[in-house]
């Protein structure tokens, strides 16, 4: 039966797999059909190729609909493909149960939490940075033109999705990883705990066979002394 602690671990690591995947799938859409559902125009976007569509470059509607740039900065996608692999090197070989010294896993949490943090970046400011000031609808919308019969249709895609579960599923096992660090830390540096290592410190073998010769020739002295 698995414990927690590797539940927390299994789901990590499979929300780890989420979000990389992520990236490199579709993370919005806009689509415009006829009356009669005909397809006349769709893009999709993603991290890193941008928008991109489907459709011939001969048909002027597509290009006149495209979307506007949204622009994300590259660094923040490669820092977060960074803090995947890290975080995915930490839970495989950095493991709680295989380390005595915990207090040396601190980095590896911090890590954890920078993965954390671009992953918030990516579900709150995606939609209020990027999708919303360039008149993109969030999370979806049907918008249906009654002069030229053309519906709109606005819709986030799979890789946005996946960010959300991804940090369903990487979040417990963050927690308790630095729970566990920090725990560990704070026994350490309870006064009882720095009472003993000081005594531990300070006390020095005691050589018996060295103090029963000492007292032995102090015996010695005091019995000469005694007969003169």
């Amino acid at each position: 039966m698995m414990t927690a602690k590797n539940k927390f671990k299994f789901l990590f690591i499979l929300g780890l797999m989420l979000l990389f995947t992520s990236l490199f799938l579709e993370w919005y859409s806009f689509r415009a059909y006829t009356s009669n559902n005909t397809l006349i125009a769709y893009w999709s976007f993603n991290l890193f190729t941008e928008w991109s569509t489907v459709i011939s470059g001969e048909q002027h509607f597509n290009k006149q609909v495209k979307p506007n740039n949204i622009s994300i900065p590259i660094e923040i996608s490669i820092l977060f493909i960074f803090s995947i692999l890290a975080s995915g090197f930490s839970v495989l070989f950095k493991d709680l149960e295989q380390n005595t010294e915990l207090d040396k896993l601190y980095p590896y949490a911090y890590l954890n939490f920078l993965l954390i943090s671009l992953n918030i970046y990516y579900i709150f400011a995606f939609p209020i940075f990027y999708l919303l000031p360039n008149k993109l609808y969030f999370p979806f919308l049907l918008v249906k033109d009654r002069e030229s019969g053309v519906n709109y249709y606005y819709s986030i895609g799979p890789g946005y999705v996946l960010q959300i579960i991804g940090f369903i599923l990487i979040f417990p096992y963050t927690l308790f990883y630095y729970h566990t660090i920090n725990t560990f830390k704070s026994e350490q540096q309870s006064p009882k705990k720095v009472i003993q290592r000081y005594i531990q410190h300070i006390q020095e073998p005691l050589d018996l066979d060295s103090l029963i010769a000492k007292e032995e020739l102090k015996l010695k002295f005091n019995d000469r002394n005694d007969k003169e």
